[in-house]
């Protein structure tokens, strides 16, 4: 093995090693805001604010896309209907 493949080889692992180290971080967040997401924590206004946030983002893009010519509303509102029914029930909900 050339020494730049080796120096390279060494680059990848520590970047391997970094995104093992910041997943492992996430689902360690997850799971605490699943333990904390119980009936009277204090969670609530949070996990409302996030959802608040998230419906802003989808709702910017979705205008965004149409804006831009790249879809029709009762397209995406189709395309929408069908992800919907990937998980078996039309409830417009999407399971986390």
């Amino acid at each position: 093995m050339s020494l730049i493949n080796w120096i390279f080889d060494i680059h990848q692992h520590g970047r391997i090693d970094r995104a093992e180290k910041e997943s492992q971080a996430v689902r360690q967040e997850l799971a605490q805001m699943r333990a904390n997401a119980t009936v009277g924590s204090d969670r609530g206004p949070h996990i409302d604010k996030v959802a608040g946030e998230l419906a802003l983002s989808i709702k910017t893009l979705q205008r965004m896309l149409v804006q831009k010519g790249l879809c029709t509303a009762e397209e995406f509102m189709a395309l929408l209907d069908d992800v919907d029914a990937e998980d078996g029930k039309r409830d417009g909900r999407a399971p986390v």
